[in-house]
């Protein structure tokens, strides 16, 4: 609709502070996408790295501008977790490389962090689940009273679905978890503790992608490797060892899954005031169709060119990591590693501190939810564009104050409009140019 008399366009896009911000990535990833087929164009490089510690570990400095446009709308003691529980991370890991310390080699899906550093943040990430539902006992308590009693003083026509409908689609959905995993192979403990460590995994990282706005992240330690850790191998067998290898592309493989991008959305809808059931809908048929679109492209993909023909993670990386997986812990058998689930408990006790000073003390500067990330490859790589953003911010805050934070916010806004707006712009190039090459977007 009009607006002001003037255009139809919001009024992001008519200040000209958000085309600058929006012209940087643009620009870059546009010369970057022409060097890819001219090779007289010369690249813009970005990536950066700087060794530490004799070499021991390496920071990776390269700045994604989706990430810095993102992190400047974070809270400054969100964004100062995250990249300075990142970069200690990073000192630990290499500290115990120079002094030899070892508890075990990496895991899948816990590099760069060595065990004890990703089994601290599990540990941490543990903790605020499970605080966070003893904070919501009362409500829980609500939940289950209306749900089996039909309470009339309680009111759930507000919320996304009814108190009776959540309840018996949880009970329900987690008897088909479990026969399905039995039927895979794993005995009742061992689908026990691996659908929880699922459930850790999954509500944990909705919380902190909603709460602190990061855009992806996956679990410091893969439910199948934790579930592995703690039980050991013997007691899965054979069988329970494949079905938890053939369960990374569901449970480990989640830098971006439903329930994260669903409570994203219920965060913008109560800031926005949209009407939940109407929501509801929205995200059933973005799901239904992102499932049957995904569906129907890898069987037809695969079914023309051959899967073993296609390259990238999803029909390469991924199918030969998870037969290595399998093969190795069959023929290696492994008991319950208690260092890993010490460093477990250590990671519990100091996420309880760092939440009862953050919750005691007014204005202190570290929000402990950063120790729950870990040192997984997404924020190893973007830990630096977070600590740009915050360091931009604080400045801006210091000097500046809101007036100008809110001056120079669509600049920002605009940085994540540019890059994204122009990587999906290279990939229709790509599709309709025949591209057989590839190229790292910023």
């Amino acid at each position: 609709m009009q607006q002001d008399g003037k255009s139809f366009w919001p009024p992001i896009l008519r200040n000209p502070i958000t085309w600058i911000g929006f012209a940087i990535p643009f620009g870059i990833n546009t010369i970057n996408g022409l060097s890819a087929y001219y090779n007289f164009i010369p690249g813009i490089n970005l990536n950066s790295n700087l060794p530490i510690l004799r070499r021991s570990v390496v920071l990776r400095l390269t700045p994604r501008f989706e990430v810095i446009g993102l992190g400047f709308l974070l809270s400054l003691d969100v964004s100062l977790g995250v990249w300075f529980f990142s970069f200690v991370a990073n000192l630990q890991t290499g500290i115990q490389r120079l002094l030899g310390f070892n508890i075990g080699p990496m895991q899948p899906y816990s590099p760069p962090a060595p065990p004890s550093v990703a089994h601290i943040a599990m540990g941490a990430l543990c903790f605020l689940v499970f605080s966070s539902f003893w904070n919501s006992r009362h409500h829980l308590k609500n939940v289950v009273r209306k749900a089996f009693t039909g309470a009339p003083d309680i009111d759930d026509s507000d919320e996304l679905l009814s108190y009776r409908t959540a309840v018996f689609g949880i009970i329900s959905g987690t008897i088909m978890a479990m026969f399905w995993l039995y039927q895979a192979g794993l005995n009742f403990p061992s689908a026990t503790i691996f659908l929880l460590c699922c459930l850790v995994a999954f509500v944990g990282l909705a919380r902190i992608i909603s709460q602190t706005g990061m855009a992806y992240g996956v679990a410091p330690v893969a439910a199948p490797v934790l579930t592995v850790n703690a039980l050991g191998t013997p007691v899965l067998g054979p069988a329970g060892l494949t079905a938890l290898g053939l369960s990374f592309a569901w449970s480990a493989d989640i830098r971006t899954f439903v329930m994260a991008s669903a409570a994203t959305g219920l965060k913008i809808a109560e800031i926005t005031r949209l009407e939940y059931r109407r929501l509801l809908w929205a995200i059933l048929l973005a799901i239904l169709t992102t499932l049957i679109g995904a569906s129907w492209a890898i069987v037809t993909l695969a079914y023309t060119y051959g899967g073993i023909n296609l390259g990238g993670w999803g029909f390469g990386g991924l199918v030969n990591y998870t037969g290595r997986w399998i093969a190795h812990n069959i023929t290696n058998p492994e008991p319950v590693h208690f260092w890993h689930l010490g460093f477990g408990g250590l990671g519990i006790v100091l996420m309880g501190a760092l939440t009862w000073v953050k919750n005691r003390f007014i204005g202190f500067p570290i929000h402990p939810i950063g120790l729950t990330l870990g040192l997984t490859w997404p924020i190893s790589n973007i830990w630096f564009s977070v600590f740009l953003a915050w360091l931009i911010k604080a400045f801006v805050l210091k000097y500046g104050g809101a007036r100008l934070y809110m001056k120079i916010r669509p600049f920002f806004l605009g940085m994540v409009l540019g890059a994204f707006t122009s990587t999906g712009l290279w990939l229709l190039i790509d599709y309709f140019g025949g591209a057989s090459h590839t190229f790292t977007l910023t």
